[in-house]
């Protein structure tokens, strides 16, 4: 992973973590990001160092919300073109991490319609766009925004896991309770104490919840390492 660049605050993971925070394969993240096998449609805050590669957290976000995107049969040219023009209109280089985006930036989505009307994006914008109002309004609720520059500092991967966090300031990004514990040091005494979960609460002093919110993140995100 780079590690000669200003990384304080960013959050920063490589590739294989998020793949498997993100839940997108790896592969697909270098082809976006860094261009792999393809023009990239993102552009990443950190550049190769030694023949590895990293990426931030509004780089996590970005790849995360072009999943949701594909899933919904957007294609990658019409893809690349929402966020050239997000570009603009924005003024950031992170236009799918920006809260801004993910309340004016409709007219981004009726826009590449416009200019490569393919069937999804049709679909997505149909009438006055309520699918893509449902697409915008899920992935906008698993995020915070700054105050500061209105970009996203906090991330929740699985909504039925609301304490669950990825905040870019806290735990150089790593997963966490919302108290700011990491969920793998959680889980790890959990499995320790051979499943009780109230004396890892009082360990760590936090609700029993939170231990085992923690502890089902991990396996989901063991489930995806095993498969």
């Amino acid at each position: 992973m780079p590690d000669k660049q200003n990384i304080i605050g960013k959050g920063v993971y490589t590739v294989s973590e998020a793949a498997l925070l993100a839940r997108v394969p790896a592969p697909r993240i270098r082809a976006w990001l860094f261009g792999h096998g393809a023009d990239a449609v993102l552009s990443p805050e950190l550049q190769p160092e030694d023949g590895h590669e990293g990426l931030t957290f509004l780089n996590l976000v970005e790849i995360r919300f072009v999943q949701e995107l594909r899933a919904s049969g957007v294609s990658l040219q019409a893809i690349r073109r929402m966020v050239e023009n997000a570009r603009r209109m924005f003024g950031t280089d992170h236009p799918f991490a920006s809260g801004q985006f993910h309340t004016d930036g409709k007219a981004v989505f009726f826009q590449a319609a416009e200019e490569a009307p393919e069937k999804s994006l049709i679909d997505l914008t149909d009438g006055n766009g309520a699918m893509l109002d449902v697409l915008e309004t899920s992935f906008r609720r698993s995020l915070s925004f700054s105050d500061t520059d209105g970009l996203a500092e906090t991330w929740q991967p699985y909504a039925e896991l609301n304490r669950i966090v990825v905040d870019a300031h806290r735990q150089f990004g790593r997963p966490i309770d919302c108290s700011g514990v990491p969920t793998q040091a959680l889980a790890q005494a959990l499995r320790a104490e051979k499943g009780n979960a109230r004396k890892v609460a009082s360990w760590w002093e936090v609700p029993e919840e939170a231990v085992t919110q923690a502890a089902e993140f991990e396996f989901k995100i063991n489930q995806r390492l095993a498969a």
